[in-house]
């Protein structure tokens, strides 16, 4: 399922990339909720999402519910609605 969640998301954020005008905010926030209710709030480590061009990666952390983008010089910890934001914006695509 988390799969499945993963794939949506990506597929989501590309389609976004093609038709802008479009509005995606309410899709991305279901399908992240999705995944929030789908992980476990035990579970100890972070849920890898997908990678951007530059080996940037981007994980879910279900500990704190932020997401991370993991540059190999430093972090970025997120909120869902600030994460919604920046993709809206152009930023963290994937690959």
């Amino acid at each position: 399922m988390i799969i499945e969640i993963r794939n949506d998301l990506k597929k989501l954020i590309n389609l976004y990339k093609e038709k802008p005008y479009l509005p995606f905010w309410g899709e991305l926030f279901f399908v992240l909720q999705r995944l929030k209710k789908e992980v476990d709030k035990n579970t100890q480590s972070n849920l890898f999402l997908y990678e951007m061009e530059i080996s940037v990666s981007v994980f879910y952390q279900p500990i704190d519910g932020k997401f991370c983008i993991m540059h190999p010089d430093f972090n970025i910890s997120l909120t869902q609605e600030e994460y919604i934001d920046s993709i809206l914006k152009g930023r963290f695509w994937p690959k």
